[in-house]
């Protein structure tokens, strides 16, 4: 069994997020008429999308635990706002396809599904969460392009980069072309390779004073 560690394109998954952000937005004027649900965002509707964020990330945690195949102890959260990251982590080996599940969890349920919903429903906050969601799962729908080509008997683990990810293989994936990653390390997967950081909730410092000061800006808009 070999390990590769792979690390994200961040370039490429910025530029993916942005068109998909436009391409949203073209597909709300088509529906709607009007893009108005982004004429009025408000400080508070900040905090709306960073409490959207974790959901996001703890939708991904939900759908690690969909097969099985990890326990709440084995899933880990974080965020490194100055990176522009909230993530989730899985330190335990699982199947390509409890992945692939992990990785749509959030884009179909608080991205496809609660915009429909707002749409339905001419929920402006809602639309403007799904559609923040749906360029936000950039990174999730390029991987899971990448994943879904890898052989059937490839597994995934979280080690300890917030910007990449880990495939277990007998085969050789240095044959497999990836758009949204790319091979920064590979050997043989041994017991001494395994996640160092158990921190089970990691936020930077700079992430905690960047919420702090968002959410005494929302409290202060409120009056």
């Amino acid at each position: 069994m070999k390990y590769y560690r792979y690390e994200f394109n961040l370039v490429l998954l910025n530029i993916v997020a942005v068109i998909l952000f436009v391409f949203m937005i073209f597909i709300t004027y088509f529906i709607t008429g009007s893009i108005n649900f982004i004429d009025s965002l408000r400080m508070i509707d900040i905090v709306y999308l960073i409490l959207w964020m974790m959901l996001h990330e703890l939708l991904h945690g939900v759908g690690f635990l969909t097969c099985g195949e990890a326990k709440i102890k084995d899933i880990y959260l974080g965020a490194a706002i100055e990176k522009g990251i909230f993530y989730c982590m899985c330190k335990k080996e699982i199947s390509k396809k409890n992945i692939l599940i992990a990785l749509m969890f959030p884009f179909v349920f608080i991205g496809v599904v609660t915009y429909i919903l707002g749409i339905v429903f001419s929920i402006k906050i809602l639309i403007l969460l799904s559609v923040f969601n749906i360029s936000g799962a950039a990174g999730d729908l390029m991987m899971f392009l990448d994943i879904v080509r890898m052989p059937n008997n490839t597994k995934y683990i979280d080690l300890d980069s917030i910007t990449g990810y880990t495939l277990l293989s007998k085969n050789d994936l240095k044959e497999v072309r990836t758009y949204s990653s790319y091979i920064a390390e590979s050997g043989k997967y041994t017991d001494k390779i395994k996640p160092k950081d158990f921190t089970r909730i990691k936020i930077s410092n700079i992430s905690k004073i960047f919420i702090v000061i968002i959410l005494l800006f929302a409290i202060i808009s409120l009056f």
